[in-house]
């Protein structure tokens, strides 16, 4: 039982940050959110919000990780089509609002908080090096390989902030179609595809 109170306020922390950044986002909030007891917060977080927002990027890390891994893309548009789509169904299903947690904590965060930092850094890295691996696993050579995927996590995360300013995921849809004209040739002869059907 006060597992699941933990990874329900984890979960809501990372709803609301996505949506409002770390600023907004008080532990109030996350209680009210994951109708968690009072007393949960400090039991489950005794450094309080830093702890919280450490455990929603962990959290949504992990996440993301895993689908990345989930099967073997065998294309480079394929490694690029299951990361887009991430944040595509992220900002379709919140109606524009929903942004990225590392992201919200990385521009909420000051510089003197250095394990929040060093943490979202350790994450965007992570992110990077795998979407690297997996395009050069499918094929993309090494030396573009790491440039492609580094500009793949910039334009989401720029488009995410696009989408929001919006309201809708179009800046999404263009930022991904400018980014699987990155990629070499497919040798099948297979036409790159856009990442959505609207």
């Amino acid at each position: 039982m006060a597992t699941d109170s933990r990874a329900s306020m984890v979960r809501s922390a990372a709803s609301l940050i996505r949506s409002r950044g770390v600023s907004a986002t008080s532990l109030s909030d996350v209680l009210a959110d994951s109708g968690a007891p009072r007393g949960s917060i400090y039991h489950h977080f005794p450094e309080g919000k830093k702890q919280i927002a450490e455990d929603a990027i962990r959290w949504t890390s992990e996440r993301l990780l895993a689908h990345l891994r989930a099967g073997a893309p065998s294309r480079p548009s394929d490694v690029l089509e299951r990361f887009i789509d991430v944040w595509r169904r992220t900002v379709v299903a919140s109606g524009g609002t929903a942004g990225c947690v590392v992201a919200g904590v990385a521009i909420d965060t000051v510089p003197d908080e250095t394990g929040l930092i060093e943490l979202v850094r350790a994450t965007f890295r992570s992110w990077a090096a795998l979407l690297a691996e997996q395009l050069e696993a499918a094929g993309v050579p090494s030396r573009r390989a790491k440039p492609i995927a580094m500009a793949t996590l910039a334009g989401m995360e720029g488009a995410l902030i696009l989408c929001r300013a919006e309201g809708n995921v179009k800046p999404l849809d263009a930022v991904a179609e400018e980014l699987m004209r990155l990629l070499p040739p497919e040798k099948s002869g297979r036409r790159k595809r856009p990442v959505h059907s609207s």
